[in-house]
């Protein structure tokens, strides 16, 4: 009867381990990974209109899409 308290124990600790880091990594992508890609994405689209800083705007949209999601 102990054990199968513990195990109950156990997946609870789990599920609630990994619910509060599902959470957190939306947290992160909806307040922090959005917006921060938003504002690479439109300083790429500048940079591209210019010939000679078009590569670093391109590399700031790959950037963007990295920092949305890191996971």
């Amino acid at each position: 009867m102990s054990m199968l308290v513990l195990l109950i124990l156990f997946l609870m600790f789990w599920l609630f381990v990994k619910f509060t880091g599902i959470m957190l990594k939306i947290c992160y992508v909806l307040c922090v990974g959005i917006p921060l890609a938003l504002m690479f994405i439109m300083i790429g689209v500048i940079l591209c209109c210019t010939l000679l800083l078009a590569p670093l705007g391109t590399s700031l949209m790959r950037l963007a899409g990295r920092i949305v999601y890191p996971f």
